[in-house]
């Protein structure tokens, strides 16, 4: 039992850092985006910052459990729950699962430090 929960817990070794889009996904079809100013840092403290084309931004902390990550942003008020699912973790390579207007959007990123 003890080694099921740490294999399916993330690993935040892994998780901290800046990533950066490399390609989008939704309901299964790739789609032509601008991807080079989506970016999502994960800090040891529990905080994350999401950066995505123009302005748009938030920042909050976050949480993981299992291979779900919890995060809330908090440059709103109310502050604004987002559930994604980890598909695939490594040192280099990030892929996330989130619902967006009811859409599936899978979405691959880099670690770029």
């Amino acid at each position: 039992m003890i080694i099921c929960w740490a294999a399916c817990e993330l690993d935040k070794a892994h998780l901290a850092g800046d990533w950066q889009a490399v390609a989008l996904y939704e309901s299964g079809q790739s789609v032509n985006a601008e991807l080079d100013s989506v970016r999502l840092s994960f800090q040891d403290e529990g905080m994350y910052e999401f950066r995505s084309i123009g302005f748009y931004r938030e920042a909050g902390p976050f949480r993981s459990s299992g291979q779900y990550l919890f995060l809330t942003d908090t440059t709103v008020r109310p502050a604004r729950d987002r559930t994604l699912r980890v598909l695939f973790l490594s040192e280099d390579t990030l892929k996330i699962r989130m619902q967006k207007g009811g859409n599936e959007q899978v979405v691959f990123m880099s670690k770029i430090r």
